[in-house]
């Protein structure tokens, strides 16, 4: 049997395909023979622990297939990390190439075959793959922004072949084909996938062999609505498609009426495929403000989601945060630092005599000047600080931040915050003029567009501040 399950923003998706799990299990189903998959390795592990949160007496060895689909194929075929291609290796191929390649990579701690690069040449050449089309049938759709020379197209993806076939080395896509190719698929009795809308027509591909293979029962959870991923090959349509019992949920958790209705105002501009939905807001109150710049904002407290369209306006955010001393996380982690906010966190456990290993004691030892005196603060012993870092935790004491605790403002892009809400949001309304000249491309890109925007005013939880942007012809008309 096949089930689909549609639900717009916080109707509880991920609840409901856990609450199926559990069904079957109550049915005898046997936890290996429950495969339960999800877009990121985040979210598969968030997923597992918020079954396991229910399942006291499991452990996280018992329920091995909550993972992603790369994950499993990457199991499944004994592969090893160390074969995986890296930016370094697509940078010697743009050597070779005679291209500049400053990035390009996929995204490795997510384990989603997400692939990105400054190069529209493996841009290209990676989207060709994951759709399963030829690199000159995608350059004819006509796609892409910058002007791509045919030959030379091709002779890069050639050596790109050549490149990991001599260094024995593969990539995510060739994971999901080397286990289409294999007969090595698990022995499953019911496998989940949540947020389907995102999957690749390769990765759709691999849901059916499985299905196939095993004759098992599939749920399918998503929203076509929040379909962000098209650059990188997710095909929507597939989700939109996919025959099977549909089971829509229609209440929102998440999103109060006021911010409910400035997100269907722009998702109801999409002009091609999309499901009708029924979708109730929740009862609390929310608001809306605009605002011309952050400095604007008053977030000395509560939880706070900072969005913006792409990377490249990111960046000046964290320099403002930290000059107002406020903690924050990005996707690269926390503004105070990996090692340092780890030595925090095993000097606070030493104040609750919680006995730490070896290895970390001597690393908070490694930070004192003189006797370890537990009856103090850290910021009283800790000494080799570099003094920037010293002044900005001074200013995040000044402000009663906890750094201790997680971080309770995050500074995202839409792309990466999908999944995500808070009760505070700042969207900044501006593009850039490649994201403008990229919706211009087709109605296919223009609606795409319109999901971004939805995604990152849904990820609302109370109050969203809209911050104005100062060149109004690449400001997000709401």
């Amino acid at each position: 049997m096949r089930y689909k399950v549609v639900g717009p923003p916080g109707t509880g998706k991920t609840r409901r395909l856990l609450n199926e799990v559990q069904r079957y299990v109550d049915k005898g189903v046997k936890l290996n023979r429950i495969g339960y998959f999800a877009f990121t390795r985040k979210a598969a592990g968030e997923a597992r622990d918020r079954f396991l949160k229910i399942n006291t007496e499991l452990t996280k060895k018992d329920i091995k297939y909550f993972q992603t689909l790369h994950s499993l194929a990457f199991n499944r075929l004994g592969l090893k990390e160390e074969n995986v291609m890296q930016d370094l290796n697509y940078k010697a191929i743009g050597d070779s190439c005679g291209i500049q390649v400053k990035y390009a990579s996929y995204e490795i701690n997510n384990w989603n075959g997400i692939f990105s690069s400054n190069s529209e040449y493996l841009s290209l050449i990676n989207l060709a793959r994951v759709r399963q089309i030829p690199v000159l049938q995608q350059l004819d759709l006509n796609e892409h922004l910058s002007k791509i020379e045919r030959d030379k197209l091709q002779a890069i993806d050639a050596e790109i072949n050549n490149y990991k076939k001599t260094y024995g080395l593969i990539d995510f896509t060739d994971m999901i084909q080397k286990f289409l190719d294999a007969d090595n698929t698990p022995n499953f009795d019911v496998i989940f996938v949540d947020e389907a809308q995102d999957l690749s027509l390769i990765q759709w591909s691999m849901i059916n062999k499985i299905e196939k293979d095993t004759k098992c029962d599939v749920w399918v959870a998503g929203d076509d609505d929040q379909a962000i991923f098209g650059w990188a090959g997710a095909d929507v349509d597939s989700f939109i498609n996919y025959d099977a019992e549909e089971i829509p949920l229609k209440k929102s958790e998440r999103v109060p009426s006021i911010i409910q209705e400035m997100a269907l105002d722009v998702i109801e501009r999409i002009q091609d495929n999309r499901i009708d939905k029924e979708y109730f807001p929740k009862s609390d109150d929310g608001e809306i403000f605009e605002r011309y710049k952050i400095s604007d904002i008053d977030m000395s407290t509560g939880d706070w989601l900072i969005l913006t369209r792409t990377k490249s306006l990111l960046q000046p955010i964290p320099r403002y945060l930290k000059n107002k001393g406020l903690f924050f996380n990005t996707a690269q982690g926390n503004s105070i630092g990996k090692s340092l906010y780890e030595d925090i966190q095993y000097w606070s456990q030493l104040q609750k005599k919680i006995t730490i290993p070896d290895i970390q004691l001597q690393r908070v030892k490694e930070r004192i000047k003189g006797p370890m005196n537990l009856s103090l603060h850290w910021y009283d012993v800790f000494d080799n600080v570099p003094e920037s870092q010293i002044t900005y935790m001074r200013l995040l004491l000044l402000n009663n931040e906890d750094p201790t605790k997680e971080a309770r403002i995050k500074i995202s892009t839409i792309h990466g915050a999908k999944g995500g809400e808070a009760t505070n949001v700042v969207l900044f309304l501006n593009h850039t003029s490649n994201t403008i000249k990229g919706a211009k491309k087709s109605v296919q890109k223009k609606d795409e567009e319109y999901r971004v925007w939805y995604v990152g005013i849904t990820r609302t939880m109370k109050n969203l501040y809209l911050i104005k942007s100062p060149n109004k012809s690449k400001e997000f008309k709401i």
